[in-house]
């Protein structure tokens, strides 16, 4: 009996190793894994097409960053344009994404999604109404951008 039950401890320590094990390997770091242009497609009537510049990802406190680009319809990735501030969270492992578009509306709220993907959602005007449409970002560029 006391063999079977230091068996199972054994394996119960060596799941709870794994387990922590894992979960450390697979934190992602928002500085390597964000920094990058991303292209974007929103269900909204206007300005379908969407760019997400990331330039700078910089710690805030545990498990929050403050990212630093560009968004909008027609932001050029060489040139400075419009700034965005980027408040990012690290909630049970994922990494969430939120900013504002242009004069502080059109709230976007993203989730990382793999290491080249962002879904989530976009407040639309359309028809005197706010609405919550989707939209989902590929990274087509990694790395500094200016």
């Amino acid at each position: 009996m006391t063999t079977i039950i230091r068996c199972l401890f054994l394996v119960l320590v060596q799941i709870l190793v794994l387990s922590f094990a894992t979960n450390v390997l697979s934190q992602v770091d928002p500085q390597q894994t964000l920094i990058g242009t991303w292209q974007g497609r929103a269900e909204i009537t206007y300005a379908k097409e969407l760019t997400l510049v990331i330039n700078s990802v910089k710690a805030a406190g545990n498990g929050e960053w403050i990212g630093r680009g560009r968004f909008g319809p027609f932001v050029d990735t060489q040139k400075a344009g419009g700034r965005t501030e980027i408040s990012i969270t690290l909630k049970t492992n994922e990494l969430y994404l939120q900013w504002t578009g242009k004069a502080g509306k059109a709230p976007v709220r993203v989730k990382l999604v793999g290491d080249s993907k962002l879904v989530g959602t976009i407040e639309a005007f359309e028809r005197d109404q706010v609405v919550e449409r989707r939209i989902t970002f590929e990274k087509v560029q990694g790395g500094e951008t200016k």
